[in-house]
């Protein structure tokens, strides 16, 4: 491999790195805290949906199969979306 190779593989494997900390950081602030039963009860779906495209997070990491299938007429919310 060439250098440049190597560099870009060594600051791809340093943003991974950074993502799982920051996942496994959550899940322990995070242990407690029902926030599916939110999702599902109280909280539009909308609303989540234009957050998500308003910060490019994929709403996959947000809803669950099953729930993107239920709100299915939520996913296409503008990013500029207010309730």
């Amino acid at each position: 491999k060439s250098v440049q190779g190597c560099d870009l593989a060594i600051e791809k494997a340093k943003k991974a790195l950074i993502t799982e900390e920051y996942k496994v950081h959550e899940k322990k602030e995070n242990k407690n805290i029902a926030l599916s039963t939110s999702k599902i009860n109280y909280m539009d779906p909308r609303i989540s949906v234009a957050w998500c495209k308003n910060h490019e997070i994929p709403i996959e990491k947000v809803f669950e199969k099953t729930l993107r299938m239920k709100f299915a007429w939520a996913m296409s919310a503008d990013p500029s979306w207010k309730f």
